[in-house]
């Protein structure tokens, strides 16, 4: 469990379902560099008339290190695929997509890099991401803000319609955002502004606005204990462990919302693990076992109280 249990895992837009049986929300990309690969498949379309030298005629990075680095550097996007070994999707994917102009020209202002979900450093994205399966395309902005987050591909159509949609709606975002007064934005403003730079992984951008929403005049007793609740997340986001002990216990004491108050005993429970104090934490999901005995996320409490109990054992 991460994070406050309702909160959303990043800024997830998944693709339409894929239509292959048996796939589930989708399967994602697989990049095949080598032109020899793609002319031996035998559903392979007939090569084109200019070959790439590499998919999209991009400058491809080795490492998402190093497409980060470049990202920022140039003020690009980064532009990551997810693929594993045996992944049909990718290859089918890869076929219809990498060939056409439209590929080219989206990768134009971004920075590729082709990354292994079976990798240690695919597998820590996708984790850190909710990626649960391939093909998958990550577009971050030069901050590393979320901008698309896609799993599974039907056709290329549906794949540019949906990155087009998705980096339009950011844009559209990233301007109003930069244009903010913060110190004039209304309760209501601020909470919207930053839960969306939250969810999109930017928790620098959004504590002040936050924090502007706990503030501001004529703000709603709901919205104050919202923005409390995502201000404590962001907060812990950032590294500062204090601030977010101190804003969600603010939070436990005070809301009406019973709900909310068992988010936020969950929340605090997982704040002695950022600290590395493992028997913290698990003290305080088997209170929260014995103070809710009936609350929904008692399945997911005690399987993370096992688990830490499991772990104790071990050392």
């Amino acid at each position: 469990m991460s994070g406050i249990p309702n909160a959303e895992n990043g800024f997830a837009r998944p693709m339409p379902p894929s239509r292959r049986p048996g796939i589930g929300g989708g399967a994602g990309i697989l990049l095949l560099a080598l032109l020899s690969a793609r002319r031996a498949s035998a559903q392979a379309p007939a090569a084109p008339q200019n070959p790439v030298r590499s998919p999209g005629n991009a400058d491809w990075a080795s490492t998402v290190d190093e497409a980060s680095a470049r990202a920022a550097a140039e003020g690009k996007f980064l532009f990551i695929e997810f693929d594993s070994r045996d992944c049909g999707g990718c290859q089918r994917m890869d076929r219809l997509l990498y060939p056409a102009f439209d590929f080219e020209a989206l990768l134009i202002p971004m920075v590729p890099v082709k990354v292994s979900i079976e990798s240690g450093e695919g597998e820590e994205l996708a984790r850190r991401h909710g990626i649960k399966q391939t093909p998958a395309v990550l577009i971050k902005s030069p901050e590393g803000r979320m901008v698309v987050l896609m799993e599974g591909f039907t056709t290329a159509q549906d794949f540019y319609s949906n990155i087009r949609k998705e980096m339009d709606a950011y844009r559209a975002f990233a301007r109003k955002a930069e244009a903010q007064d913060i110190s004039r934005l209304s309760a209501s403003e601020a909470l919207e502004t930053g839960r969306e730079l939250y969810q999109r992984g930017d928790s620098a951008s959004a504590l002040p606005r936050l924090k502007r929403a706990v503030a501001a005049p004529g703000s709603t007793v709901a919205r104050r204990d919202e923005a409390r609740e995502l201000l404590a997340a962001a907060q812990l986001d950032a590294g500062d462990i204090a601030a977010s002990r101190q804003t969600i216990n603010h939070l436990i004491e005070t809301t009406k919302d019973s709900g909310r108050r068992e988010r936020a005993e969950l929340f605090r429970a997982q704040i002695p693990l950022a600290e590395n104090k493992p028997q913290e934490a698990y003290a305080l999901y088997k209170k929260f076992e014995k103070d809710h005995p009936d609350s929904r996320y008692l399945p997911q409490v005690r399987a993370l109280a096992e688990r830490l109990a499991a772990e104790k054992s071990k050392s």
